[in-house]
């Protein structure tokens, strides 16, 4: 039987100030790492913030063995962290940018971390116009990552033709992609064709749920049919990760006690229908 191990976006578990999604969770961030272990979560996967945080424990020595020791006492992996810095810093017209990717791979590479993902969003949008800007730029990184032993997994708005394309286009061992549920929904892809034309490349998968206004919602409220989209997961014999990319709610932890018990229930569906 496969055995996923399921992970949440650092800062999930922690109520962020004005409802902001995507957090760091400053002065809390040890806590989460208490309560990830207490709900039955493998692993938080990691954030390197839009804008530099000096904060984030992930840049110094000290905080690195914070973080490895944090792991450890709760019984918990580390094998992803998210680099949401080139959503707005673009990958293609900063060079800076690149050094700061560098910097992250290297940074994980202590921290034991075998997944970066990339984001390929807003200021660094990967379209089908600018394939030939990303490819040099991202084989080099592959090279780089590789030499780490660090798997490159690119998130894009690309429907699976397209991001298929590219991926066969680039050509890199290291660089293959995660597959996120929500946006793929809300873009009104069809879920289950994309997961089974991208099967070999899917590395990680980003579990949330969204609405017609491009919302994220509560698991089960929204657009996406995980019934299917499990199901297809399981046929390709998906073993990767599951990350919650989901919402707080009112009470991030007993949100996300429902989320996962939700996952677990359709998992195990997935797996009866197939059987």
């Amino acid at each position: 039987m496969i055995k996923n191990k399921f992970g949440i976006v650092q800062g999930r578990l922690i109520q962020s100030p004005n409802g902001i999604l995507q957090w760091f969770p400053q002065e809390f961030w040890e806590h989460e790492f208490f309560v990830a272990s207490s709900l039955g979560f493998n692993y938080i996967e990691l954030i390197a913030e839009r804008k530099y945080n000096e904060n984030n424990p992930i840049w110094t020595a000290e905080g690195i063995d914070r973080i490895l020791a944090l792991t450890q006492r709760n019984g918990l992996f580390l094998n992803v962290i998210c680099d949401d810095y080139v959503i707005d810093h673009s990958m293609i017209d900063d060079n800076d940018v690149f050094t700061q990717v560098e910097l992250i791979i290297s940074q994980a590479s202590l921290l034991g971390i075998n997944k970066l993902v990339l984001p390929l969003f807003e200021k660094s949008e990967l379209t089908e116009n600018n394939f030939n800007d990303f490819k040099n730029v991202l084989h080099e990184l592959g090279n780089i990552a590789e030499s780490k032993n660090i798997l490159v997994c690119l998130e894009t708005l690309l429907d699976g033709k397209k991001l298929l394309r590219f991926i066969e286009y680039l050509d890199h061992p290291n660089i293959k992609c995660v597959f996120d549920t929500g946006n793929r929904a809300a873009l009104g892809q069809d879920i289950c064709a994309d997961i089974i034309m991208l099967r070999e490349y899917i590395q990680h998968v980003h579990i949330k749920d969204k609405n017609e206004r491009n919302e994220n919602v509560l698991l089960g409220t929204g657009l996406v049919n995980f019934q299917t989209a499990l199901k297809a997961l399981y046929q390709i014999n998906y073993s990767g990760d599951y990350t919650f990319e989901t919402l707080r709610g009112n009470d991030p932890a007993a949100t996300a006690k429902y989320h996962k018990m939700f996952l677990d229930f359709f998992l195990m569906e997935a797996r009866k229908i197939e059987n």
